[in-house]
């Protein structure tokens, strides 16, 4: 077989998988340099393109909720709400 990273990369773009298309040459140097697994290389690429698309995928459903503003759980007041415990 013969082929290069570039090849690999059109692929990897044509799957939709364009952030991992550009990172694509430092996940290969990283692999070599950790001597990684086939199982770590390909947990490595997934979960890097998968966190933008879970990242954007939220994006997408709050604004599609049309809320007012956005408040995380980290800003919710307990102490506003006696009928909850913090434990």
């Amino acid at each position: 077989m013969n082929f290069s990273v570039e090849d690999l990369q059109a692929q990897f773009q044509r799957l939709r998988m364009t952030e991992t298309s550009k990172e694509l040459p430092d996940f290969l140097r990283q692999a070599e340099t950790h001597a990684w697994t086939y199982k770590e290389f390909l947990r490595e690429l997934l979960m890097y393109e998968e966190k933008p698309r879970e990242e954007k995928m939220i994006e997408k459903h709050l604004k599609w909720a049309k809320f007012p503003y956005q408040k995380s759980l980290k800003k919710f007041d307990l102490k506003e709400q006696p009928s909850i415990s913090e434990g």
